[in-house]
């Protein structure tokens, strides 16, 4: 098995497929990041985007958000409480059930929502005049077909070498 060396020394990373879309999704990521702070919420993080993605207009239990994104509850309950103090969030009673909290966004909140939404039609403009709207609508086909493949286990990629 080849190892991949780590860089210590403040190189570059080595390039490949997977760094590359992280990559674009942190500098698309951020244009949204930038409207935000412009509008007074400079203190939305990267990291916030999950709670945001995946939160129902009419609230999500932290378990729900987690396990939508992939991550444990404890971490999601920090992303949560930040943005509870920053009152983008409130926890409030479940009425299905009097034990669980609903995480519901505020006016503030919903705020944030509007403007990352906003700002998607004007990135995929960019994309189609930086690469045109055919090239741009094969990367979205592309991007739909990586996510199924991966997610299916198509990819031909054993789990273990």
């Amino acid at each position: 098995m080849s190892t991949v060396p780590l860089v210590a020394d403040g190189g570059s990373c080595p390039t490949n497929t997977a760094v590359l879309l992280r990559e674009a999704f942190a500098a698309l990521n951020d244009i949204a990041l930038a409207r935000l702070a412009a509008a007074g919420h400079d203190a939305v993080r990267p990291a916030h985007g999950v709670v945001f993605q995946h939160l129902d207009g009419t609230g999500t239990t932290v378990s729900t958000l987690a396990e939508r994104a992939q991550m444990t509850k404890q971490s999601m309950a920090e992303l949560v409480a930040y943005l509870e103090q920053h009152h983008y969030v409130t926890r409030e009673p479940d009425p299905k059930d009097r034990r669980a909290k609903l995480v519901v966004p505020t006016d503030r909140g919903r705020e944030v929502i509007t403007i990352a939404q906003s700002t998607i039609p004007s990135i995929e403009e960019g994309l189609g005049q930086l690469l045109g709207t055919a090239r741009t609508e094969q990367l979205h086909t592309d991007l739909l077909a990586i996510i199924e493949a991966a997610k299916s286990r198509q990819l031909g990629i054993p789990v273990r070498d």
